[in-house]
């Protein structure tokens, strides 16, 4: 069985991405410079990424790992990231 987002358009994906960010509870974004913390000093969010990417991160648990993951919305708590193998991070809280 196919991963159910293997097969949606581009525009059914942006729709439930919108669908899914107007109820969210995010307040603020802010740009991730990997390796530094966020200038706002929070340490506890969720991601948007504008390419599929290798990120190693620190979720708000405490776990360091490194995963792959595909572009958009990513309701993972983290309380940093390390690096970014390409795109941008935003940190979404």
């Amino acid at each position: 069985m196919a991963d159910s987002l293997e097969t949606w358009s581009a525009s059914s994906f942006l729709q439930a991405m919108s669908e899914a960010l107007k109820f969210s509870q995010v307040k603020h974004i802010e740009q991730v410079t990997p390796g530094s913390p966020l200038t706002s000093g929070t340490t506890d969010f969720a991601i948007l990424l504008s390419d599929a990417a290798t990120l190693e991160l620190t979720t708000t648990g405490g776990d360091t790992v490194t995963v792959g993951l595909p572009a958009g919305y990513q309701p993972i708590r983290c309380s940093a990231i390390a690096s970014v193998s390409t795109g941008t991070v935003y940190a979404l809280y």
